[in-house]
């Protein structure tokens, strides 16, 4: 494999280092924004196949102002163009969890 998960890593610190920036934070928002569309879609359609009342979110992506960028769009998605999904929980571990 030859996919290194260090370096993706440090570009999701520096991502997330990105959004603490003012100047910066705008255009680092629209990735958390495009991750969350993913995200809402993607939860979308595994409900064809199971019935999903809780998701639990996990991972560094998930950590501070751009985890919660996320799922706020996640959230709005499912909400805007899948009305008739019941609605989904979304759970998140600790900050010091999601980083490990």
């Amino acid at each position: 494999c030859t996919i290194k998960h260090e370096d993706h890593a440090q570009c999701l610190k520096l991502i997330q280092k990105a959004m603490a920036d003012e100047a910066l934070e705008p255009k680092v928002r629209q990735i958390y924004e495009t991750v969350g569309v993913y995200l809402g879609y993607g939860l979308a359609q595994y409900t064809e196949f199971y019935n999903i009342e809780h998701v639990m979110i996990l991972g560094r992506v998930s950590k501070g102002k751009g985890g919660d960028i996320m799922l706020a769009k996640a959230k709005e998605v499912l909400e805007k163009d899948f009305p008739d999904i019941p609605s989904i929980t979304f759970h998140t571990a600790d900050d010091h969890f999601k980083a490990v």
